[in-house]
């Protein structure tokens, strides 16, 4: 089940609310594309900035429309760990796909620690755990051995993967490997990936599902270079903070506002027109919005919107 190419699916925001139509819009699009299911409230969909209100809305706005054709796995993440077991508890009533966790962040916990966390998020509930190795967010790596010792728990079952340094001893592990840096998907493939949850999949949901299929076949260097195609987009939806790029690309394309959660500035004017450029050669035909769709505003702040930078 946790294989293949899943987008952490942002938030679209109008005028500082949840903007439940274009969601509801966006997920539908995606269920036309060959991705496997939806990762819910992660960190492009800025859910470290919503509050308790706005996490179910999005959660209900997704379910409503997506039911259970595609799986949809929702994050899960903070600093305390009872607090992040009373959220899984209070998502539970969802049939979800299960739930991304990630470590602790900003305190630093040691390997311990990290098991500990994870077990206590885990014996909440009996829908399937994805752990989330994302070090340069948390500041500590997920050691193999901890995930060694964490698979014995029988609904953890998969692991996100960011450090290309992690891939190999990961990979070696009876747990699903999926890769959570883009410009890294083959090599993570290589080490025996499973697939990806990419957020440059907003933009490329099919052509990482064709590089998947590539890799599969034994056509590495075809896989390679399908992927080197896409590289100079992707650092492109890279170079603003998570998701301000994303979002402003699904603008340029029509899908939802450009609207951001401060303190996630929007992209700015000489970005949104390195987009478009982009995108004019890499998406060609995906029907553009009028003007009024593509504005990179701000939720929170309009005086603190990006400018040129």
């Amino acid at each position: 089940m946790y294989s293949a190419i899943w987008p952490p699916i942002v938030t679209p925001f109008r005028n500082g609310q949840v903007d439940v139509d274009a969601l509801q819009r966006l997920a539908d699009h995606y269920l036309r594309t060959e991705i496997s299911g939806f990762v819910a409230l992660g960190t492009t969909g800025e859910a470290a900035l919503l509050d308790h209100h706005e996490r179910m809305t999005v959660l209900q706005a997704l379910f409503e429309v997506v039911g259970t054709r595609l799986p949809i796995v929702v994050g899960v993440g903070g600093i305390n760990t009872s607090e992040m077991v009373r959220d899984v508890q209070q998502f539970d009533h969802w049939d979800s796909g299960g739930y991304l966790v990630s470590a602790p962040a900003y305190i630093c916990p040691d390997q311990r620690g990290f098991q500990w966390h994870f077990e206590e998020v885990a014996r909440a509930t009996d829908r399937p755990i994805v752990l989330y190795d994302v070090p340069h967010r948390t500041g500590v790596s997920i050691a193999s051995d901890t995930v060694k010792r964490l698979v014995e728990c029988s609904n953890i079952v998969a692991i996100k993967a960011c450090a290309r340094e992690t891939f190999r001893a990961l990979g070696a592990l009876p747990i699903s490997m999926l890769c959570g840096s883009d410009e890294m998907f083959v090599d993570c493939l290589e080490a025996g990936g499973a697939g990806g949850i990419l957020a440059s999949a907003h933009l490329f949901a099919n052509a990482f599902v064709d590089i998947q299929a590539s890799f599969a076949a034994g056509r590495i260097e075809e896989a390679r270079a399908q992927l080197e195609r896409l590289v100079p987009t992707i650092k492109l939806l890279f170079s603003a903070p998570n998701p301000a790029a994303i979002k402003a690309a699904l603008a340029i394309t029509g899908h939802i506002d450009g609207e951001t959660c401060m303190p996630i500035c929007a992209a700015s004017s000489a970005l949104m027109e390195q987009l478009r450029a982009a995108l004019a050669s890499r998406v060609a035909g995906l029907a553009l919005s009028p003007d009024a769709h593509m504005r990179p505003f701000t939720r929170g702040c309009e005086a603190g919107r990006a400018e040129d930078a």
